[in-house]
């Protein structure tokens, strides 16, 4: 299976990557810089879960630029946890329009990760800060109910309207 999912991987990517499968990894990862897809090896490791994981590093491939990403560190100052999370669901809603067919691996992948406590364990949202409350809300959906202030909301609105890598680093 990983010989044909990392096929997949190039192809969605639209180039030849280096796509490399670790017991290591904690989670995938995608290298802007080198083009390496890093996929772990999990002992239960589902097909939605895998495509899921996929779609998300091959969506940073296609949309998030190298020079971007360190410029907005090295130059702009902009805190990478911060821009990981506004980033994330920009990526997502692209690569989920360029290939429909990847939204229900996103929802049944998520949906795994949840169950796994792989978020932590994650019984009361409102014990959590706004960041990772942000985090949750476009990882696993607005059907989660992930609880928002009213002075909290216009985050939830910025980072939804987030198109461009442009507006991402503004938001941040």
């Amino acid at each position: 299976m990983q010989v044909i999912k990392e096929r997949l991987a190039k192809l969605l990517a639209t180039e030849n990557i280096y796509v490399r499968h670790s017991a290591k990894a904690r989670t995938a990862s995608f290298d802007v810089k080198r083009r390496i897809l890093t996929l772990p090896v999990w002992k239960e490791m589902d097909e939605d879960l895998y495509d899921m994981l996929t779609g998300h590093e091959v969506g940073h491939a296609l949309f998030t630029p190298s020079e971007g990403w360190k410029d907005a560190i090295s130059v702009d100052g902009v805190n990478a946890n911060i821009l990981n999370i506004v980033e994330d669901p920009r990526i997502e809603k692209k690569i989920k329009v360029r290939f429909p067919g990847l939204n229900k691996a996103f929802v049944a992948g998520y949906r795994t990760l949840l169950k796994r406590d792989f978020f932590g364990p994650i019984h009361d949202f409102t014990k959590m800060n706004v960041l990772d409350r942000l985090n949750m809300h476009f990882k696993v959906g607005a059907s989660y109910g992930v609880p928002f202030a009213k002075e909290e909301v216009w985050m939830v609105k910025l980072v939804d309207s987030v198109d461009t890598w442009e507006d991402c680093v503004e938001a941040t």
